[in-house]
């Protein structure tokens, strides 16, 4: 393929090839769709090591995850933005946990208002839900749960018999407590990358063996091109990081799937005398409704040892019983030190005398919070600085301490006699789980994008990260920014045979 000159008339440009366009790359070459993968870090970025036995992880070496650099924070001033600029992106940094959105999730939603309706339910996202848990090799529970729907697991495993009692107890007052689904979660395997799941390593990588799927590396890109009198993104422009050109490659279509504040730079970036405030930013919502999950960590001692693996996933609180959009939920930490450090301490193996969890909330999306450019500052590329513009309401804090207190409740009643350890409340962005920038919804007052992922204004872009959120539920995002993607890139795919697109 030479660059700059025209291609093949089935050629998708798939940009990140984190999980959701790594997802996105593979049902293509599925559908028999030739992909230019974009990837601005290097090859040997990603190198890393990840050694795991049933599971569990014995070594491990991965590089440190850094601040990104030209960031002008007009919100918090203490928000946190990591980046890593590598092959498989922040899946080289991800605890793997993959959890559906539930049927309430998306309830939750439609009862907050019309401004943060999703254009699709989970009806529309479980047969694809199912096509791609299997890449995850899922261990989690087969039983269904009205927070947390089972999946499509290669390896089913429920909690301890210590948790029944805290089970029933949770029901009670309108929680969940289940197994958390894990990628990777009871598979013995050694990974060349900083995790146990990265999606250059486990999806691309055998694509690229396979055939049709193209790599370019050190591929940052600057802009979109638009086609005013066909009406659609017709190149994309990226400057290579070694040679310093700027180059072009048109296509047929356009899969951006760079993250919530990469995703909307590109967009900002890609002005045209029809888009002069972004591609497809008709109504000024092009890089708002930024929101995150707060994230507590909590550590209690106990009375009596607990079983720490699998880990347990105590829910939000049902629906009906909660302010919409405010949720947490708690994710019971575990892993092979975790339980080594209870063999150590004299305790049957899998059980501690204390035990931690990190505690996601949310917060609802607001217009009010955003990223834009900021053309005081540049970056190496050439692309100019942003403006991170993001706090976590008190609404989110309260949430989270009803949470934490809820969850030493049911410890206390199911006799394992609790005491607080540690309670800390993470800056924002500490989750690394920006969402919203680019968010799905039927109407483009609220949104950019259509039911497919698709951009309103051009259904040969389709957004494929979390950016495309209507909103952030409790849950870490990766499983349904990878189904969402999956389903965006089949439906392109038939369009393309069609003639349609």
């Amino acid at each position: 393929m030479v660059y700059g000159e025209p291609v093949k008339d089935n050629l998708v440009v798939v940009i990140g090839s984190g999980p959701p366009g790594a997802a996105a790359a593979v049902f293509l070459r599925r559908a028999g769709v030739a992909v230019l993968l974009l990837e601005a870090g290097s090859e040997r970025a990603a190198q890393g090591l990840t050694f795991r036995v049933r599971g569990m992880t014995v070594a491990k070496r991965r590089r440190a995850l850094v601040q990104r650099a030209g960031v002008k924070r007009t919100g918090d001033p203490n928000a946190m933005l990591f980046e890593d600029l590598a092959p498989g992106g922040l899946s080289n940094h991800w605890s793997c946990a993959v959890p559906r959105f539930s049927r309430e999730d998306f309830a939750d939603a439609r009862r907050a208002g019309e401004e943060h309706t999703w254009p699709v339910d989970y009806e529309d996202l479980a047969p694809w839900y199912s096509q791609v848990e299997p890449l995850l090799h899922v261990a989690g529970s087969n039983v269904e749960h009205t927070q947390l729907p089972a999946g499509n697991v290669r390896h089913a495993w429920e909690l301890g018999s210590d948790w029944q009692s805290l089970q029933e107890d949770a029901q009670r007052s309108g929680r969940t407590v289940a197994a958390m689904p894990y990628a990777y979660g009871a598979d013995t395997s050694l990974t060349w990358s900083g995790t146990a799941f990265n999606s250059f390593v486990r999806l691309i990588r055998p694509e690229q063996r396979a055939g049709g799927l193209t790599v370019r590396f050190g591929a940052r890109v600057q802009h979109l091109e638009w086609d005013a009198r066909a009406r659609r993104v017709a190149a994309v422009v990226f400057r290579d990081q070694a040679s310093g050109r700027l180059e072009r490659v048109p296509c047929r279509a356009v899969v951006l799937s760079a993250g919530a504040i990469n995703t909307p730079q590109v967009l900002l970036q890609s002005t045209s005398a029809d888009f002069p405030e972004g591609l497809g930013n008709t109504h000024g919502v092009l890089g708002r409704y930024l929101n995150d999950h707060p994230i507590g960590k909590l550590v209690v001692d106990l009375g009596s040892p607990v079983t720490v693996h699998p880990p347990t996933y105590i829910t939000r609180v049902a629906a009906d019983r909660a302010v919409p959009l405010y949720a947490a939920a708690g994710m019971q930490w575990s892993g092979a030190a975790i339980v080594a450090r209870g063999l150590l301490g004299g305790h049957q193996l899998g059980r501690l005398p204390w035990t931690g969890f990190s505690v996601f909330g949310t917060m609802a999306p607001s217009r009010e919070h955003w990223i834009a450019l900021d053309s005081s500052q540049q970056s190496a590329d050439g692309t100019p600085g942003i403006s991170l513009n993001i706090h976590h309401p008190e609404e989110s804090r309260v949430v989270l301490e009803q949470a934490r207190d809820q969850i030493i409740t049911l410890l206390s009643r199911a006799g394992f006699e609790p005491r607080l350890r540690v309670w800390n409340i993470d800056p924002v962005g500490s989750s690394n789980h920006y969402a919203g920038t680019c968010r799905m919804h039927a109407s483009p007052r609220f949104g950019m994008l259509d039911a497919w992922s698709r951009m309103h204004v051009a259904r040969n872009l389709v957004v494929a990260d979390s950016s495309a959120f209507t909103t952030n539920p409790e849950k870490n995002p990766v499983l349904t920014s990878m189904t969402l993607a999956a389903r965006a890139a089949d439906r392109l795919a038939s369009e393309m045979k069609a003639g349609d697109l």
